[in-house]
């Protein structure tokens, strides 16, 4: 029982991470510049894709022999799982993690008919292909080994999701507190404290999906254009700050 936990949530970090991959190669052919930072967790990995993929696996292997209905049955519980993400992920912090408005044939922006067709195609290279040769590579330490190595992966998994969550959680409420009114100063200093507690993790998040708005704060992209300005700024003071100490320390000679 605990060897098949472990072998299968090792599979979903495993098509997890070739969806991250995935996400990276996708968006930099679309921005034309190398792009890193992907999805709600810190790590290198996007669950919606591990997930999708594992729903191919345990449920669409049957349709195997047969493209059209694998084609057909993988867009189909794919571009639902995104659309139920979707909506799940906005009811919990009140954002929109991604948008597809501006695409053709799009359903309340949260799926469109493109990314259908390629869950459909990457469904047949998943079940076809892909599977079995991960599911052997899996399939080849003991059992033990297999079990330490899930429980590893699952403790660094649960504590990226928790600090990403309570990241995402500070980030909401401290713009829900000035809906409405003009508050810059107050959320610059709010943005400082972002930075001093979780710079580096904060930074990735907000990168991580540039697309992003809040549904009950249209403010939410100068939010993040004065996370990203009060960043240079520190780091201009910073630089003077060292520069001034130089200039003393040359004068005390």
């Amino acid at each position: 029982m605990l060897y098949n936990i472990s072998f299968w949530f090792i599979l979903f970090l495993l098509y997890s991470i070739l969806g991250y991959i995935a996400e990276i190669i996708s968006c930099s052919l679309k921005s034309k510049k190398v792009v890193f930072n992907r999805g709600f967790l810190i790590g290198p990995y996007l669950p919606i894709y591990g997930f999708g993929c594992l729903i191919m696996v345990l449920f669409l292997s049957r349709y195997q022999d047969d493209l059209v209905a694998l084609f057909i049955m993988s867009a189909f519980y794919c571009s639902l799982l995104e659309y139920l993400t979707s909506l799940l992920m906005e009811k919990i912090f009140k954002l929109r993690w991604w948008d597809y408005s501006k695409e053709k044939f799009n359903l309340n922006g949260r799926i469109c008919l493109f990314n259908s067709i390629l869950f459909g195609l990457g469904g047949i290279v998943v079940v076809k292909v892909v599977h079995p040769f991960l599911s052997w590579i899996v399939y080849l330490p003991s059992s033990t080994i297999t079990i330490c190595i899930a429980v590893i992966l699952f403790t660094i998994f649960m504590v990226d999701v928790i600090e990403s969550c309570y990241i995402t959680s500070r980030l909401k409420i401290n713009l829900n507190k000035y809906v409405g009114v003009d508050a810059t100063a107050t959320v610059k200093e709010e943005v400082l404290k972002a930075i001093r507690k979780h710079t580096l993790l904060t930074s990735r998040l907000l990168k991580a999906f540039p697309t992003a708005t809040y549904h009950a704060n249209k403010k939410f992209r100068e939010f993040l254009e004065l996370f990203d300005t009060t960043k240079r700024e520190v780091k201009i003071q910073k630089l003077k700050a060292k520069q001034r100490q130089k200039k003393e320390k040359e004068s005390m000679r």
